[in-house]
């Protein structure tokens, strides 16, 4: 829910405004769905955190706008205050990669390649999102913030994919190997229980 009291501490917006926001502004670390979202901004105005209105536009359907409460910037600023909570990893791709041995390096390759596919677009979405839209609106006094977000998801993308091209490197050395050498005496062993 903070994520939507912090949006809607830089401007008012629908929900459906929110959910565009997320996903061009945080949504490469931090998403919620409509489904998320229009339950939550029902509690928050529930708790006072939030207000709504009704606009009605010519010629369009009338849309309900939200705004931050005092009570809500209040409130976001002590989830501010408070420490981070520790990240729970888990990494389905990793996971596969460590118990890699039990299938062929071809299946793996073809993972591997598919994650770098999908962080080399990300890549380009954060790197666009900052040269367009955090430059067109550096003069939100909230812009150079927004910057240092999407910095360490542009490093982070790029440590992803270095380390994509380190392990198909790997991997392809590996399915080489198996090509010349089908089952290893490991696994003959196994095929023999």
């Amino acid at each position: 829910m903070e994520v939507l009291l912090g949006l809607l501490a830089i401007e008012p917006m629908s929900g459906y405004d929110l959910g565009l926001m997320i996903r061009g502004s945080v949504g490469h670390f931090w998403n919620e769905s409509y489904g998320q979202i229009y339950p939550n901004l029902k509690k928050l105005e529930k708790g006072g955190f939030v207000s709504s209105k009704t606009e009605r536009r010519k010629g369009k359907p009338e849309r309900r706008v939200y705004s931050i409460t005092e009570r809500g910037r209040e409130r976001l600023r002590e989830w501010l205050a408070a420490p981070p909570q520790p990240e729970i990893p888990r990494n389905e791709l990793l996971l596969k990669l460590f118990f890699g041995q039990q299938v062929p390096a071809a299946i793996l390759i073809g993972y591997v390649e598919h994650m770098a596919e999908e962080h080399g677009a990300v890549l380009d979405f954060l790197e666009k999102a900052e040269r367009e839209q955090i430059d067109a609106n550096r003069h939100y006094p909230g812009a150079p913030y927004w910057r240092m977000a999407a910095r360490f998801g542009e490093l982070e993308m790029k440590a992803h994919l270095r380390w994509a091209e380190e392990t198909l490197a790997e991997l392809k050395k590996l399915a080489r190997k198996q090509q010349k050498h089908p089952r290893t005496r490991q696994e003959k062993k196994h095929a023999g229980q």
